[in-house]
């Protein structure tokens, strides 16, 4: 998770320098980012099936090898194509590992799946927060990329290798999960917002820069975020544990909606933190509410699908975002908020419809067996 994040977590400091490095605009720069968030959900389905089917351990080694290619291809690209074909394939072994990660908690810690997932994805935040500084001292793309994907080289596939599932657990296939109406509301709740989270992870920089804000405070402003990320993932699972899931996730979409509104006024960093927090805990929420409503036996498939709505967030909360950055901070602002709005009404909704485990009503209990 530590290595997934820099995809995500470090594209505010890599991003600027693959622009400056390849002599290319915002815009072109900024569709890599578009690239990785639709690759990286893509893969996650292909990937979840075959954990959930075959084991975990062969699929997430050839993830890792992907995920150092990605790092090393784009060290050595001479261009924007070679670039993205680069990030395409680290972007997709990103994804397989981020869903083999998550899931691995998920499935051996059904009682305490928020606070377990949530613990996996620290380091979804922590990646960030080491590498940035690192990234941001070279002056450059080629250096820290090339470093990057020689240190996961040495470091993922062996750590991949030690992955399992536990056995004799129940649930819901894809298949079936599609056909509850609940299913469509996370769905859509959890494109919408996610937005913010995307929003600042590829154009924070932007938005400083829009507001004055360099140096020391976008240093500051960019390492936080990723940090914050991290510590939200690990407290809201465990308040989810407590207040339950849906509760949870509603109450986190209007903290980010609040922190969205703050920025325009000059409070990047405060802005960063909240969305930070709160938006970093999305992924660990969702996956424990499928979890949850579906059951673990196939939840690596089940969260792959549910993770499909990243790369609609990946398109409103990137491009789209982007475009609406040149016409004014509050404009983009307000697009924020609004899509917090809409996904707290899908949440609400989907409470209301309640049930047990499944589309088909209540399931009785069902626990791992360890091997």
């Amino acid at each position: 998770m530590a290595f997934n994040s820099i995809y995500q977590y470090s594209w505010n400091a890599l991003g600027p320098l693959i622009s400056e490095g390849m002599g290319a605009g915002f815009q072109e720069v900024q569709a890599a980012f578009t690239l990785f968030v639709a690759v990286s959900t893509a893969s996650q389905l292909l990937g979840g099936a075959v954990a959930d089917a075959r084991g975990p351990r062969g699929i997430s080694i050839a993830a890792a090898l992907m995920s150092a290619a990605g790092f090393l291809g784009t060290s050595a690209s001479r261009g924007m194509a070679e670039f993205y074909a680069s990030w395409a394939v680290g972007s997709a072994g990103e994804g397989i590992l981020y869903g083999v990660a998550s899931n691995v908690a998920l499935k051996w810690f059904p009682d305490r799946r928020g606070l377990a997932v949530g613990l996996v994805s620290v380091g979804f935040g922590v990646g960030g927060a080491v590498a940035n500084p690192f990234i941001l001292a070279a002056g450059g793309f080629r250096a820290p990329s090339m470093a990057i994907g020689l240190v996961e080289l040495a470091v993922l596939p062996a750590a991949a290798s030690t992955l399992s599932y536990p056995r004799g657990l129940r649930g819901v296939r894809t298949g079936e999960a599609v056909r509850d109406a609940r299913w469509w509301m996370i769905y859509a709740s959890y494109a919408l917002a996610a937005v913010p989270l995307l929003a600042f992870s590829s154009s924070l920089s932007r938005i400083a820069a829009g507001l004055g804000v360099g140096g020391a405070g976008l240093a500051a402003a960019i390492s936080a975020f990723p940090v914050a990320s991290g510590i939200g993932r690990p407290l809201l699972g465990s308040v989810a544990d407590r207040l339950g899931t849906l509760r949870t996730l509603a109450l986190s979409a209007a903290a980010m909606a609040v922190g969205s509104a703050i920025v325009p006024a000059g409070l990047v960093l405060e802005g960063a933190l909240m969305v930070g927090i709160f938006g970093g805990a999305l992924v660990p929420l969702y996956f424990s509410a499928v979890g949850e409503i579906y059951g673990e036996a196939y939840s690596t498939s089940n969260t792959a699908a549910l993770y499909t709505g990243k790369a609609v967030a990946g398109a409103l909360g990137g491009s789209a975002f982007a475009a609406l950055l040149q016409v004014g901070l509050g404009a983009s602002a307000a697009f924020l908020v609004a899509s917090e709005a809409a996904a707290i009404a899908l949440l609400a909704s989907a409470a209301r419809l309640g049930g047990g485990i499944g589309p088909g009503g209540p399931r009785s209990p069902h626990r791992a067996s360890r091997p």
